[in-house]
């Protein structure tokens, strides 16, 4: 009877352990199951290399950031098959096939050239690796919207106290700032244009940019400036202790910690080399103060100085690479991102985010200088890192995805590049919202792409969310409000709403008058679209007077350039 007993408590006892260890496996294998709706495109690996591309020929622009802008600034969600190996499919975007062996590739629907296989290849690889390492580890907690700011603790580091001096810049005072810096470098630019100096007019150009996107995040650039002026202060006042207190340099704290930057450029440019130990982190503060004021090519001369006086300094590495990018001299910036990664991985172990968000800034710019094969295998290792770090759903990923968009589009996948800014645009409207102005990036990608491929509806509602955005974050009469309202205004056009383009052309007019004149040719280009829009309306009276406007002001403009030309043609003679 007790043999009986016993007998039947061990069946018990079997089945209970066998059903646990069902339970779990199924729970496991569940979660590492492929959603076929939610497989992104991924960072392409193993791409066939390309010769640099020359500011003329690099098809992406580079936001100075993102991260980033993107922005730096200144961007999906991420899934595997069963077992945890990537599938290799025809598309991107195609869900990986179930159950399949490991290192068996899926065979590819269609014949496609060698070219074109290998960057799927890769981008399946990276897609199947970053979404495992997302099952495999939560991710560390991360406050939504939270930037990751990879930096390496300096030794000499100022240790704050509760009376240390601190940078008091409102984010007013500091808006007004970037708003004249704004205002003279369009006029500088136009000059520029006038005298036909191509040189300075990029260089110019590209600085506009790089004020447009502060101007866009203004909370964001603040905080960053903010940040920036600190580290300047911190030095000012280790050069105090070290040298003791004089006139110029008390000066140079005290303005500075008012906001007012200019002294302290001036102090330490009278400082120069000296005292030898600090040179390096002079050179660098110098750099630093020249890209708060948008003189880049003054700020990679000084982060040239540093990196060549402290070729280990994590800050310098990281400024110079990302200003040589802007400027679009990969042939330094390439090296010294290189550097940056190398030593990111000696302390990777410590600190995996600063190596996966180094890796990401050279990938980037081996895409923007054309090296496609060196970005792939970079993107893939990054992505892995952040996704198992910081989730599948964070905004630092968001920027991955926005970056190999852009590749995507550049090398014409249009259909890959949409899927991908679609991704980056649902992670940063979940992390901030819908209107917040870290979304009008991605926004103007995406409502031009869905223009180029004749999805017009689609189109008109990004561009009425851009111009939303920037109608709350710019000047009334900004020039870069006036292109998204041009956008807005063709995209109603193509979709017949012919009535809310005018309104449109109307705003556009009243910043071109306000910001060119009256007599402007950009003022004439606008009304010759007016008179367009008024034949769409059967509108002719009102079309007729738009056009003999138009008309006028390019004869008054094609005149003033004969007499211009005559006059210089008379002065060579003489």
């Amino acid at each position: 009877m007790n043999g009986s007993i016993l007998g039947a408590l061990l069946v018990v006892a079997l089945l209970a352990a066998y059903l646990v260890w069902k339970t779990r496996t199924g729970r496991k294998r569940a979660a590492m199951r492929t959603d076929p709706e939610s497989i992104p495109a991924a960072a392409p690996q193993e791409l066939t290399g390309e010769p640099a591309a020359t500011p003329e020929q690099s098809p992406v622009r580079d936001d100075a950031g993102v991260s980033s802008p993107l922005a730096e600034a200144a961007m999906p969600p991420l899934e595997v098959e069963s077992g945890g190996k990537p599938a290799l499919a025809d598309e991107l975007t195609a869900p990986p096939q179930p159950e399949i062996d490991e290192g068996e590739p899926t065979p590819v629907a269609a014949p496609i050239v060698p070219e074109q296989e290998e960057m799927q290849l890769a981008a399946e690889s990276t897609e199947a690796v970053v979404a495992q390492a997302a099952v495999d580890e939560e991710p560390a907690e991360q406050p939504a919207g939270e930037a990751i700011v990879a930096e390496e603790p300096s030794t000499a580091t100022i240790q704050a106290t509760s009376d240390a001096p601190t940078i008091r810049l409102s984010l007013d005072a500091y808006a007004s700032r970037m708003n004249g810096l704004e205002d003279r470098q369009r006029t500088l630019l136009t000059q520029a244009i006038a005298d036909r100096d191509e040189e300075l007019r990029d260089r110019l150009q590209r600085e506009l940019v790089v004020m447009n996107d502060r101007l866009a995040l203004i909370a964001d650039s603040h905080a960053e400036e903010v940040a920036c002026l600190q580290r300047v202060l911190d030095t000012l006042l280790q050069l105090r202790r070290e040298s003791g207190t004089q006139p110029a340099l008390e000066g140079a704290v005290a303005d500075l910690c008012g906001g007012n930057a200019e002294p302290a450029a001036a102090c330490l440019a009278e400082w120069g080399g000296q005292p030898p130990a600090m040179a390096g982190k002079i050179a660098f503060c110098r750099g630093q103060l020249a890209e708060c004021r948008v003189d880049l090519q003054q700020a990679l001369d000084q982060y040239r100085q540093a990196v060549a006086l402290e070729p280990d300094d994590w800050c310098g590495l990281q400024a110079a690479g990302r200003v040589a990018r802007t400027l679009y001299n990969y042939k330094e910036a390439i090296p010294w991102l290189e550097s940056l990664v190398r030593l990111a991985r000696k302390s990777s172990a410590d600190d995996p985010l600063a190596l996966a968000l180094a890796q990401r800034e050279l990938a980037y710019t081996h895409v923007l200088a054309g090296q496609h094969q060196k970005a792939g295998p970079l993107y893939k290792e990054s992505m892995t890192a952040l996704a198992r770090k910081l989730g599948q759903d964070h905004h630092e990923l968001a920027t991955c995805w926005f970056q190999i968009g852009e590749l995507q589009e550049t090398l014409g996948e249009y259909d890959k590049a949409v899927s991908l800014y679609r991704k980056a645009l649902a992670i940063v409207e979940k992390q901030k919202g819908a209107e917040h102005p870290a979304l009008a990036a991605i926004l103007d990608k995406l409502a031009a792409l869905c223009t180029e491929l004749e999805m017009e509806t689609e189109a008109v509602s990004l561009y009425e969310r851009l111009v939303r955005i920037q109608e709350k974050t710019l000047r009334p009469n900004h020039l870069q409000l006036a292109i998204s309202l041009n956008n807005l205004g063709e995209s109603y056009r193509l979709v017949g709403r012919y009535g809310e383009a005018e309104s449109c052309y109307q705003k556009i007019l009243a910043i071109h008058e306000a910001t060119y004149g009256p007599d402007h040719p950009s003022v004439a280009a606008v009304l010759q679209e007016l008179a367009k829009l008024h034949g769409n309306l059967r509108h002719p009276e009102e079309a007729r007077q738009y056009q003999q406007r138009a008309a006028a002001i390019f004869q008054k403009s094609v005149e003033a350039q004969q007499k211009k030309g005559s006059e210089e043609s008379l002065t060579l003679e003489l």
